[in-house]
């Protein structure tokens, strides 16, 4: 009774519309194109001072938000612009590959002081305060309303900011409202999520960093559908802008406190290079802990240890272990920004007994730009060749190889191989560390050499006047341990009890899921180990569902479906008498648990082309996972399948909303429309052709493939790298 009533909910919500579905066409760049920025009125009064200059100041802020504009002046949105060396080189580069006008592309977001008075399509003044303030406070506060599409999707009103008159409680309340953020954390949106695209000139359409997208669509907005997570929902506020003790000098302080402006992330480079030893070591305090690394397990003469502790091993034979870290803090991809020159690495030793190191992998990484043996979480972009390139040179980008990097919650397990010398001393010892610098050494010894040149140097001087700063980019960076571990192999070994067996087992599962379907049954075994070690309820629960995704990839759809079903049973509520008595529906099985439940149950009938079935668990999921646009591209191809073509439409606008250049909802979208024969169906043809991957991408994976051995390696995910001896 209950399932039917909760079925019907469903379809009217995706049937009844009083209206025809409108299709979300992607937005189209206005007058600062190729960014999509727009302003939505001129300013007031004289015309005398630019709008630039007015979005630079900060110290009229400053006086009654000291707190606020110390904090920020520490940001590294404060110095998003020219006056920063590594945003210079690449900003610069674009500007002589694609045209200055095309650089708007970044003034969108960066820029916007220079870029709304006319300069981001000239030349920049290296002593202008514009080029030295970055995303401002009159930016941000200015802002009015945000579009999900990106690349600095936002209005800006150019409305001046009326200063309070503080013994007037109306001019108080008249700039508060005018400084107001409403949207919240959707102000993010506008740009921190990025792409390139034929806007630009690219001739190709490439997503880059989404940061809004990933949260959006994880435990941390409850839209997760990867895996059960427990975790509180948090925001892009509440992670980067918590509450900060601010002087009696800072008005808009409660309590003592503000929201944080400093907006705390991972660069600690830029820090760095200006000296602010405070700034860096916030940060390293919070990139400390947000994954996690383990040795999750050993394979010895094909059989595993699980976990890893005390694994059998024996002088002069060969092992693996596999390393597991996970995204565990973050809500978005770790590392996060700019994911090709992200500078995140395993380092692994191992020793013997007596002390004596054995064997290695990534130590060289710390002062080695040209180590390619280390596992590095970030993502490879190639050229028009085949060839990664390394120092951000966007213009050239033509299709992503492969990504290292972490989803929220995600896990990744890689593995080391090793032989162990005759005479080595057991028990052995393998250390494991996650590291984290802000960019690539090759990136900085680029950004180094430009800041050397004449032009370099008149930005760094300019930073100086206007920003009384001193900038050296060519210092070392930072370098922050995120995360280390360590376990004994072999006679003698200790047995680590820091965690239960069962939650390593199963982030080794978890983790295994993700790799080639030739080892899916790896994870089967792993996530086997962990079930019968787990203790009952949601331990069980998450461990099931990993097992059924396991099933699903391997086509055993009766068995995914199983596994799902005995995950559910421990999350439905049993009824009491009292309930019963007052006539409230019995035990809901076929929906309860979360929502990777039915996508794990819907997924495991798409791949069988069981689209009617897969119809039901894909239309909860919707309901369950709303900011999912990955749930939505379900429903749509569900629904398309079985000639739904309506209902497939409304799917694929609703996951558009979240995700405009998604290219496969723009496919079904298209796909819909056709076969309803509406007049929008060319536009939405065209806007997929438009935002779809590269033709070229597999061609161009297999020649980076071909010609390089760390580009073979590391598509595939939970591949293997040999530890090499110690010299």
């Amino acid at each position: 009774m209950r399932r039917a009533v909760f079925v019907v909910v469903l379809c009217s919500g995706l049937h009844a519309a009083p209206q025809v579905t409108q299709p979300r066409i992607p937005m189209a760049p206005g007058p600062f194109a190729p960014s999509l920025v727009q302003i939505d009125a001129s300013p007031r009064g004289s015309d005398a001072v630019t709008v630039g200059t007015q979005l630079s100041d900060v110290d009229s802020c400053a006086t009654c938000h000291a707190a606020a504009a110390a904090q920020w002046s520490a940001s590294a949105h404060s110095f998003a612009s020219f006056g920063n060396p590594i945003y210079r080189v690449n900003v610069e580069l674009s500007r002589a590959k694609l045209g200055k006008h095309d650089s708007q592309h970044c003034g969108g977001c960066h820029d916007m002081p220079l870029m709304v008075d006319g300069l981001m399509a000239g030349n920049i003044p290296a002593d202008d305060l514009r080029a030295h303030s970055g995303v401002s406070c009159a930016l941000c506060h200015g802002v009015k309303s945000v579009s999900k599409d990106g690349n600095g999707s936002y209005v800006y009103s150019r409305a001046p900011i009326d200063a309070p008159v503080m013994s007037d409680p109306a001019s108080i309340a008249k700039h508060r409202a005018q400084v107001h953020v409403s949207m919240g954390t959707e102000l993010c949106v506008g740009c921190h999520r990025g792409f390139l695209s034929p806007d630009m000139d690219m001739p190709v359409h490439l997503t880059g960093l989404d940061e809004p997208g990933a949260w959006r669509s994880s435990a941390w907005a409850g839209n997760g559908m990867g895996r059960i997570d427990d975790v509180q929902k948090q925001t892009c506020i509440d992670c980067h802008m918590a509450r900060e003790a601010a002087g009696s000098d800072e008005v808009s302080a409660y309590n003592g406190t503000i929201p944080s402006h400093r907006f705390l992330g991972g660069h600690t480079w830029m820090a760095a290079m200006r000296g602010d030893d405070d700034q860096v070591r916030r940060l390293q305090a919070r990139l400390q802990g947000a994954a996690s690394i383990d040795i999750g397990g050993a394979l010895v003469a094909g059989s595993w240890a699980l976990p890893a502790d005390g694994a059998p091993v024996v002088p002069g034979g060969r092992a693996s272990v596999d390393v597991v870290i996970r995204n565990l803090l973050v809500g978005h991809r770790f590392p996060g920004g700019v994911l090709d020159i992200q500078d995140t690495w395993i380092e692994v030793e191992l020793a013997d007994a007596a002390g004596k190191r054995i064997a290695e992998s990534g130590l060289r990484h710390a002062t080695d730009a040209t180590d390619d043996d280390t596992h590095v979480l970030r993502t490879l972009v190639v050229d028009d060749k085949g060839e990664v390139l390394e120092k951000h040179e966007m213009p050239a980008f033509r299709t992503q190889i492969a990504t290292q990097t972490l989803a929220p919650r995600e896990a990744q397990a890689v593995r080391y191989a090793f032989t162990i010398p005759a005479d080595a001393k057991l028990p052995l010892t393998v250390t494991a560390r996650l590291r984290h610098r802000s960019r690539t050494l090759a990136m900085q010894a680029e950004v180094c050499r430009a800041a050397k040149t004449p032009e370099g140097q008149a930005f760094i001087h300019g930073a100086k006047g206007a920003r009384s700063v001193v900038l050296d980019p060519c210092k070392p960076q930072p370098i922050t341990l995120i995360a280390e571990t360590h376990v004994q192999l072999g006679a003698g070994a200790t047995i680590s009890k820091t965690r239960p067996a069962w939650q390593r087992e199963y982030e080794l599962g978890m983790a295994l899921v993700g790799t080639v379907t030739e080892r899916l049954d790896e994870a089967r075994t792993v996530l086997a180990a962990a079930l019968a070690a787990a203790p009952e309820g949601r331990p069980k629960a998450m461990i099931l569902v990993q097992l059924a995704q396991v099933a699903s990839k391997q086509g055993r759809v009766e068995d995914a479906l199983a596994l799902v079903g005995a995950a559910r049973a421990y999350f439905v509520k049993i009824p009491t008498l009292a309930e019963l008595e007052h006539g409230v529906p019995s035990i809901d099985l076929a929906h309860a648990g979360p929502a990777v439940l039915d996508a794990t149950e819907a997924e495991a009938l798409m791949h069988v082309w069981r689209w009617g079935d897969a119809t039901d668990p894909a239309r909860v999921l919707t309901l369950k996972a709303p900011g999912n646009a990955g749930a939505w591209m379900m429903l749509a191809r569900c629904l398309g399948s079985v000639g739904d073509n309506a209902g497939a439409l409304l799917a694929s606008v609703s996951g558009l909303e979240l995700s405009p250049r998604d290219s496969d909802l723009l496919r079904s979208q298209a796909v819909a429309l056709a076969a309803l024969h509406r007049p929008e169906a060319d536009a939405a043809l065209a806007a997929y052709d438009r935002f779809r991957s590269p033709d070229d991408a597999a061609d161009l994976r297999i020649s980076c493939a071909a010609d390089s051995p760390r580009c073979a390696r590391e598509r595939e995910a939970g591949h293997t790298h040999e530890l090499h001896p110690v010299r």
